[in-house]
């Protein structure tokens, strides 16, 4: 019920004029930062009108350096002394930003050259426009796409892009999302998922979280499954992060994103535990000789086995049926994983 009006004001809204601030926290980005700099300055629209603010993270190779380097004054360079992390490092850049608008990206990837006017043509004139997440998507490579998590992204760009288009969605990609700079509250320091936190605070008065796949950030594609298991582990220990300190958000009504963020966000976080409840269930009933659950908990316990199994037998990941089968073990395991780093590791949030 909301696309259609959206779509057509933005259609008349295509092209704004008006200032925009870039912010990126960086942390020993030496690989990537000049690309993404010369990416940013040289972006479709008007170049006056963007101004880059860098927040230095403490690093200790020569990012500093090759960021000094571009002597633009467009470029806003601020340096933190100690170790603090991202979270803490989006407070500092968003104190020093008085632009209506704020697109938010990492250093890692390049985005594509409209992004500026593709996000900024959300924000037309008395829209309730909170916050408009991009598309992160994987460039091939060797002509061929990462053979882990493809099919998780596709399922999640389509939750995404129906969430969008049926009322909001729960946050954004923190590689490329624009935000309205009045709606920003400063978010705690230790805050692990800063792209769920800022946008579901931004639209707690009813304002809305859109999502836009003609913005991208073109990522490589990892095919270490040992990397994207520190990454999920840590993404999901900031899900229950979140939950417990916004429990009001699964309440109905508390929140008006709430319905999207209970079935999108938490309910990934059961399904790991119902697949427990479920096996042992099944084990107990098959042991009073019921041959229905004989064999369905064989049929569970080998698509559990499926992930430890595709680590050794590299056969199975070339199968596309069986491939999604083992990302979707590996998921909920490391969801587990997550949620135990929730309960006991006591670190400070750091960069990997």
């Amino acid at each position: 019920m909301y696309s259609k009006n959206r779509s057509s004001n933005r259609r008349q809204w295509q092209y704004p004029d008006k200032d925009i601030s870039v912010l990126m926290v960086v942390c020993n980005e030496s690989e990537s930062i000049q690309r993404k700099i010369s990416n940013i300055l040289n972006l479709n629209y008007e170049q006056t009108r963007i101004h880059l603010v860098i927040v230095d993270d403490a690093s200790d190779d020569n990012t500093v350096s090759l960021i000094n380097g571009f002597e633009d004054d467009r470029i806003t360079l601020i340096q933190s002394e100690n170790r603090q992390g991202k979270s803490s490092g989006i407070n500092r850049g968003m104190e020093v930003i008085n632009t209506e608008l704020v697109l938010l990206l990492d250093a890692r990837q390049v985005v594509s050259q409209n992004v500026l006017y593709d996000l900024s043509s959300w924000f037309y004139p008395g829209c309730r426009v909170a916050a408009v997440s991009g598309e992160l998507k994987f460039r091939k490579v060797d002509g061929s796409m990462p053979s882990g998590m493809d099919a998780y992204q596709k399922y999640e760009k389509i939750i995404r892009r129906s969430e969008a288009r049926i009322k909001s969605v729960p946050g954004v990609s923190g590689a490329i999302y624009m935000l309205r700079r009045d709606l920003f509250e400063p978010i705690p320091v230790d805050t692990i998922l800063d792209d769920v936190l800022i946008p579901m605070n931004a639209a707690r008065n009813g304002d809305w979280i859109g999502f836009d796949e003609r913005a991208i950030a073109w990522d490589i594609p990892s095919d270490d499954m040992e990397r994207e298991k520190r990454r999920k582990t840590r993404t999901l220990n900031g899900n229950y992060q979140l939950l417990f300190r916004n429990i009001s958000w699964c309440v109905p009504k508390q929140h008006p994103v709430w319905f999207s963020y209970v079935s999108h966000k938490v309910m990934r976080l059961v399904a790991p535990f119902l697949a427990i409840i479920a096996i042992t269930l099944s084990i107990i009933l098959a042991t009073e000789g019921s041959v229905l659950f004989i064999v369905l908990s064989l049929s569970l316990s080998i698509g559990v086995l499926m992930y430890p199994l595709s680590l050794y037998f590299k056969f199975i990941n070339k199968n596309k049926l069986m491939r999604i089968g083992t990302s979707f073990v590996a998921l909920n395991w490391f969801n587990l994983l997550g949620f135990t780093q929730f309960l006991f590791s006591d670190k400070k949030q750091s960069w990997k």
